[in-house]
C-alpha cells in the first residue's frame, strides 16, 4: 500500500498523543510526536519511570535489550525488549540513536512478534493498544494497508477504547490520502462524533471540510472551514493566541476558503459564505486572504478588486486601511507604477483628515506619512515636469499642497523638524504654483517661524514676505485699499524680529514704505523707511529708496529742513551707485530744490525776508528742474517787493531778466519792475519800462498811454504830450464809450497844455468826435462845449475883422460866410453845452447879428453918389441892417428870457446890457428884485423885473 501523502495539507498539528497504562507497571503511551503521518510516525515505547536504572552504562543496557530482542523465539518478549530498548535510545541520546535503516530493520522484525500475538489473541497486556501499535509498525516500514487493516480492527474489536478516536482519525486519513474523499468525508463525522480530544475533533472537522471540497461540495466546505475557524477564533482569544501548529492550521484554512471563493466568484462568494453563516466577527481576514491568493497567483487586478470590495462595503472597518495599504502593495507588487500611485493617493485621501488619521494605528499612521510622503513628491514632481500652466497643472500642485500640509500637521512632534520644516516649505511651494498664494504664505509661514532647527526656515519665512509684497502690490492697486498693506507691515515685523540681520530685510522695508507713502500712511512709511536705512546690509539702491520716502514723509509733514537732509542723502547714495540712471538724480535734485523752495515760502509767512530770499537763492545752486529754479528766483524778487526793498527787489527782477529772458516775459518780470520804479518813486525809469516792452507789442498805446502818465508823475510833460498827441493822430473812430472818454479826456490835456482858449485843430477835433459820437458824458460835453465856444470866438473874431467895402456884394457875401461859420460854433457849442453855455451861446449869436447890423451901416459908400442918393443909399443900408438888429434882439432876448427858468449869469445880464443899448426905451429901466413862486416845478426863486412883466403884458 502506498504510503500516505496528507503531509501536504499540513497534518502535522495531529500530533497529539493518546495515553494508556500497561498491565502490572506505571507507564504512558505517546503516540505519534515525531510523525506526519501513521506512515512517518515511529512505533511507541513503554517509560519504565518506576524502575531505576542499573548501574551499567546506558550503551551497554541497550545493546543487552537488542540482544535479547534479536535472540529472543517470545513474542511478547521481543516486544518487551523493543520497547525497553526504544525507551533507552529516547533517553540516552544522540550516542544511542539508530539510523533509519537499523529501526527499518527492527521493526520488520518486530511486526512478526505483533502478528504472532494478535493471532494468538493472547496478551498480557490490552489488546486494542498492541493493534495500535502494529498499526503504526506496518505504517511506520510503509505498508499502509496493512496498517489501516489493524485501525479498522481496532475500532471493530474495540470501539470504546480511548485509543478509537485516533484510530477512526487513522483510517480518514488514510481514506483521504487515497482520495476516496467521501469515504473519508464519513470518518472524520465519526471522529467529530465521538468523544475524541477536542484538539483530534478540530484536526477532523478541519479534513472533514477538506474532504467535501474534495468532492465539490463547496457549500459544506465552506461551512464546515468556518466552523473551524470559528472554534480557534473563540479559543485563541480571536486568533490572537495560537500556537504554531494551530496558527498554521487556520491559516491554511483561510487559504482553502480563499481558493474556494476564487473559484465561485471571488469577493462576492465570501459575502454568501458570509451571508449563509449569519455573518462573522473575522470577516475581513476572509476577503484578506482571498486578496493574498490572486497576489500569489500573480492576479494582480482581483486582488485589488477584492481589497476595494470589502473597502466599499465596509469603509468605517478598523482593518480598511489596511486593506488600502495592500492594495498598494499589490500594485506595486505587479510592477504597476500608475495604479500604485493612484492607491497611494487613495490611501492618503481616505485618512487626511484629524479623525480619520487619529483612527488609525501607530503602524498604519507612520504608513500613512509614508505614503503621503510619496504621493506629495509624485504629485509635485508631475505638475513640475508638466511645464507649461493649465487647470490640471494648478489643481495638481493644489493637491500636493494639501498633503504636504497634512504630512507636516501629522508629523509634529514624531519626525525631525528638518523633515517637518521641508514638508512646509514645499506645501508652500506648491500652493503658490497652484496660484494659492495665502495658502502658500500660511505654509511658509509655519515653515518659518514654527520649526526651530530648520534651515530653510528664513528663506520660508521670506517667501511668505514676497507674496505679501506682491498681494498687497496688487489689491492697492485695483482697489486702492490700504488694508492688505496692515497685513504686509504685520509679515514684515514678523521677519524682522526673528531674522534682524537677514540682508533682504532692508530692501522689503524700503519697498514696503514706498507702499505705504503711496497708499497715504505716511507715519508707517517713514518707519519702515528709517528702519531700511539703518539696515547695516542696505545697498545703495535700498538707501535711496528709503531716503526717498523719508523725504516725501518730511516734506509732507511740513519739515522741509528734515525733508532737505533726506534727499541730500539720497543723491549721496546715487553718486555712490552708478546703475542709477541720470534723470533719476535729476528728479531727486528737484525734490531737494522744492524742499529747499518751501523753506523759502515758509520763512516768507513768517516775514523772515532775509531767511526766506536765502532760502530761494538757494535753489539755484541744487541744479534741480529749471522752472522750480526759475520759480524760486522770482519768489525772492517778490518777497523783496512785499517787503519794500524796492532796490534789491529791482536788482532781484533785472538779474532774473538777465537769466531767463523768456521767462521773465511769462511771469510779468517787467510789470514787476515798473511797479518797483513806480513804488520807489523812479516814474520815469517806469516809464521806460513800459515803453521799451512796448516796441514789440501789437498794440503798444495802452502801454504808452501808461508810460504817458507816468512820465507826467517824472515832470515831463513834454515827452508825455508828445505821447498823447502820437496816439490820437493815429487813433481810429472809437469803439466804445470807454474809448471816446480817453481820447477826448487826451484831447482836453493837449488843449490844456497849450492854452485852453488858442484855436487848434485839437479844439476842431474835440468838437467834431463829440459832435459825431453816440457816447457822451458831462466830462466830454463841457470840453467839446468850451472847445466849441473858443472855436466860435476865434470864427467871430475872424467875422469881426471883415469890412464891408466896395463892391459891398462881394464883401457882405465873405461876411455871411463868416457869420455862417460863427453861428454854426455856437449852436454846436449850444447843443453840447448846458444852461451857462446856452447862455453864452445866445449872447454870441446875438452880438454876431448886432455886428452885422453895426458893420452894414458903417460899410464904405460908393463916392459918386449925389448926396440925394447917399441919403437914399443910407436909407437902404438901414432897411438891410435893420432886420440883423431885430435879431440881435430877439436873440439877446431869448437869453433874457431865460431868468424865467432860474437861469441868471454873467452872459444874460450881457445880453440884458445889450437889450438897454439896442433897445432902450423897454430895456433901460430900474430893475427890483423880488421873489417869484410859482406851481411850475421850478420853485426856486426866480429873477424878474416889473418891467420886463409890465412891457410883456401891454405888448409895448
Amino acid at each position: 500500500m502506498r504510503r500516505l501523502i496528507a503531509r501536504s495539507i499540513l497534518i502535522a498539528l495531529i500530533s497529539t498523543g493518546a495515553s494508556a497504562q500497561e498491565s502490572g507497571g506505571n507507564f504512558q503511551i505517546n503516540l505519534g510526536e515525531d510523525g506526519k503521518t501513521i506512515g512517518e510516525m515511529r512505533p511507541v515505547f513503554l517509560e519504565m519511570s518506576s524502575q531505576a536504572l542499573p548501574a551499567i552504562s546506558l550503551k551497554e543496557v541497550a545493546r543487552r535489550y537488542q540482544r535479547l530482542f534479536e535472540e529472543s523465539e517470545e513474542p511478547e518478549v521481543r516486544i518487551d525488549a523493543l520497547h525497553r530498548l526504544t525507551n533507552l535510545h529516547s533517553i540516552g541520546g544522540e550516542g544511542l540513536d539508530l539510523s533509519p535503516e537499523q529501526e527499518e530493520v527492527i521493526y520488520r522484525e518486530a511486526l512478526k512478534s505483533y502478528e504472532m500475538i494478535v493471532k494468538a489473541g493472547r496478551y498480557q497486556g490490552r489488546l486494542d493498544e498492541l493493534l495500535y501499535q502494529t498499526a503504526k509498525a506496518y505504517a511506520f516500514i510503509g505498508n499502509d494497508e496493512q496498517s489501516v487493516q489493524r485501525l479498522k480492527q481496532l475500532v471493530g474489536l474495540y470501539p470504546t477504547s480511548n485509543l478509537a478516536p485516533e484510530a477512526r482519525f487513522r483510517i480518514a486519513e488514510s481514506a483521504f490520502s487515497e482520495e476516496h474523499f467521501s469515504e473519508a468525508e464519513q470518518a472524520y463525522a465519526q471522529v467529530i462524533g465521538s468523544d475524541a480530544r477536542a484538539d483530534l475533533q478540530g484536526k477532523a472537522i478541519y479534513m472533514k471540510g477538506w474532504s467535501q471540497y474534495k468532492q465539490d461540495k463547496l457549500g459544506q466546505a465552506s461551512h464546515t472551514f468556518l466552523t473551524v475557524l470559528d472554534d480557534y477564533y473563540a479559543q485563541s482569544d480571536g486568533f490572537t493566541a495560537l500556537d504554531g501548529g494551530a496558527e498554521a492550521l487556520v491559516n491554511d484554512t483561510f487559504r482553502i476558503l480563499a481558493l474556494m471563493a476564487s473559484r465561485t466568484g471571488g469577493a462576492a462568494a465570501i459575502d454568501r459564505m458570509i451571508a449563509a453563516e449569519g455573518g462573522k466577527p473575522y470577516d475581513y481576514l476572509l476577503y484578506d486572504r482571498l486578496g493574498d491568493y490572486y497576489l500569489a497567483n500573480e492576479r494582480y487586478t482581483d486582488s485589488v478588486q477584492v481589497n476595494q470590495y470589502f473597502i466599499d462595503n465596509n469603509p468605517a472597518h478598523p482593518r480598511a486601511p489596511a486593506m488600502r495599504a495592500q492594495i498598494v502593495s499589490v500594485w506595486e507588487a505587479g510592477g504597476f507604477a500608475a495604479e500604485a500611485r493612484a492607491a497611494r493617493t487613495d490611501f492618503v485621501a481616505a485618512y487626511d483628515q484629524p479623525a480619520t488619521y487619529g483612527g488609525l494605528s501607530e503602524t498604519e499612521q507612520a504608513q500613512w506619512r509614508s505614503l503621503a510622503d510619496q504621493v506629495g513628491s509624485s504629485l509635485y514632481a508631475e505638475a513640475q515636469a508638466t511645464g507649461s500652466p493649465s487647470p490640471e497643472v494648478t489643481s495638481t500642485f493644489a493637491s500636493a499642497g494639501v498633503i504636504y500640509d497634512r504630512l507636516a500637521d501629522v508629523s509634529s512632534g514624531i519626525e525631525a523638524p528638518q523633515k517637518i520644516g521641508e514638508q512646509r516649505r514645499l506645501a508652500g511651494d506648491a500652493w503658490l504654483q497652484a496660484g494659492r498664494e495665502q495658502r502658500a504664505i500660511e505654509a511658509f509661514e509655519k515653515a518659518g517661524y514654527e520649526q526651530p532647527g530648520y534651515d530653510g526656515a528664513a528663506d520660508s519665512a521670506w517667501a511668505a514676505v514676497a507674496l505679501y509684497q506682491a498681494s498687497a502690490r496688487q489689491s492697492v492697486a485695483e482697489a486702492g485699499s490700504v488694508e492688505p498693506l496692515d497685513v504686509m507691515v504685520a509679515a514684515l515685523d514678523r521677519f524682522a524680529t526673528a531674522y534682524p540681520g537677514d540682508s533682504r530685510l532692508p530692501a522689503a522695508e524700503a519697498d514696503l514704505a514706498n507702499q505705504l507713502l503711496t497708499a497715504g500712511d505716511n507715519p508707517r512709511a517713514q518707519r519702515f523707511a528709517e528702519a531700511a536705512v539703518a539696515h547695516p546690509k542696505a545697498s545703495y539702491k535700498t538707501l535711496l529708496a528709503g531716503w526717498l520716502v523719508i523725504g516725501q514723509t518730511e516734506f509732507d509733514a511740513s519739515h522741509y529742513d528734515k525733508s532737505e537732509q533726506a534727499y541730500r542723502q539720497a543723491l549721496a547714495s546715487v553718486k555712490a551707485d552708478s546703475n542709477v540712471k541720470p534723470e533719476r538724480e535729476a528728479e531727486i535734485r528737484s525734490q531737494l530744490a522744492l524742499s529747499i523752495y518751501r523753506q523759502g515760502e515758509a520763512a516768507a509767512q513768517q516775514d523772515e525776508v532775509d531767511a526766506a530770499v536765502g532760502h530761494f537763492q538757494r535753489v539755484a545752486g541744487v541744479g534741480g528742474e529749471q522752472g522750480l529754479t526759475i520759480g524760486a528766483a522770482l519768489e525772492a524778487s517778490v518777497v523783496l517787493l512785499k517787503a519794500e526793498r524796492w532796490q534789491p527787489a529791482i536788482d532781484q527782477l533785472q538779474d532774473f531778466r538777465s537769466r531767463y529772458p523768456e521767462q521773465a516775459q511769462a511771469n510779468n518780470v517787467d510789470e514787476k519792475l515798473v511797479y518797483a520804479y513806480k513804488a520807489s518813486g523812479q516814474y520815469d525809469l517806469a516809464a521806460n519800462e513800459i515803453l521799451e516792452r512796448s516796441a514789440d507789442s501789437a498794440d503798444p498805446w495802452p502801454a504808452r498811454i501808461m508810460a504817458a502818465g507816468l512820465l507826467e508823475q517824472a515832470g515831463s510833460n513834454g515827452r508825455a504830450n508828445m505821447i498823447y498827441g502820437d496816439y490820437l493822430d493815429q487813433a481810429s473812430d472809437p469803439a466804445s464809450a470807454e474809448e471816446h472818454a480817453r481820447q477826448q479826456s487826451l484831447r482836453q490835456k493837449l488843449i490844456e497844455a497849450d492854452g485852453v482858449n488858442i484855436p487848434s485843430p485839437r479844439l476842431e477835433s474835440l468838437v467834431d468826435t463829440e459832435l459825431a459820437s453816440e457816447w457822451h458824458s458831462d466830462k466830454t460835453l463841457t470840453w467839446a462845449a468850451a472847445a466849441a465856444l473858443v472855436l466860435a470866438a476865434d470864427e467871430s473874431s475872424r467875422y469881426a475883422d471883415i469890412r464891408l467895402t466896395l463892391p459891398l456884394s462881394q464883401t457882405l457875401a465873405a461876411k455871411k460866410a463868416a457869420l455862417q461859420k460863427a453861428l454854426d460854433r455856437y449852436q454846436q457849442a449850444e447843443s453840447l453845452g448846458g444852461s451857462e453855455v446856452k447862455s453864452q451861446a445866445l449872447f454870441g449869436r446875438a452880438e454876431l447879428y448886432r455886428v452885422l447890423a453895426r458893420d452894414v451901416m458903417s460899410s464904405e459908400r460908393p463916392s459918386n453918389l449925389t448926396e440925394l442918393e447917399l441919403a437914399q443909399y443910407d436909407v437902404l443900408l438901414e432897411e438891410q441892417a435893420y432886420p440883423f438888429e431885430e435879431k440881435a434882439i430877439d436873440l439877446h432876448a431869448a437869453n433874457h428870457q431865460q431868468i424865467a427858468s432860474g437861469v441868471y449869469n454873467d452872459w444874460v445880464q450881457k445880453s440884458m446890457d445889450a437889450l438897454a443899448a439896442l433897445y432902450p426905451a423897454r430895456y433901460s429901466r430900474e430893475s427890483h428884485w423880488m421873489p417869484w413862486s410859482g406851481d411850475s416845478a421850478q420853485s426856486a426863486n426866480s429873477i424878474v423885473t416889473k418891467e420886463v412883466m409890465h412891457a410883456s403884458n401891454s405888448g409895448s
